[in-house]
């Protein structure tokens, strides 16, 4: 049916509200962002959560005071607590090289890996 848009899977049951679910998704990308960087603040590893998080030293200040019911009304917004730091030039390296094909994959993430760490970004292996 053209126009109709059927409910989505959603860790929390089916959302048939497109809308809803984007605010909910930026809701709990906000609240994990947030979680974190008070978690490393709290845990003494302030310059960590400057560095890996591009967090300045006065918002390491704020967030210290913060309980954690005001990091939930923060992570209420309807934008981004925080701004991906990708560099721009290694995602076009990354994506005008030779498709990607069988088991080259692997050596692709290897390769993005690498970029990525080089730009400060951290990722689970």
């Amino acid at each position: 049916m053209a126009g109709r848009y059927w409910p989505l899977p959603t860790k929390f049951g089916l959302c048939s509200d497109r809308g809803a679910l984007m605010d909910d998704n930026i809701y709990h990308l906000n609240l994990d962002y947030l979680i974190l960087a008070h978690e490393l603040i709290q845990s003494g590893r302030q310059q960590q959560a400057m560095v890996s998080l591009g967090l300045t030293p006065e918002a390491v200040s704020i967030l210290a005071e913060m309980p954690v019911g005001q990091l939930k009304a923060l992570a209420r917004s309807d934008v981004l607590s925080f701004a991906p730091r990708f560099p721009v030039s290694a995602w076009r390296t990354f994506l005008h090289n030779e498709a990607v094909v069988g088991g080259a994959i692997e050596q692709r993430t290897r390769q993005l890996r690498l970029v990525l760490g080089k730009s400060g970004v951290k990722y689970d292996s």
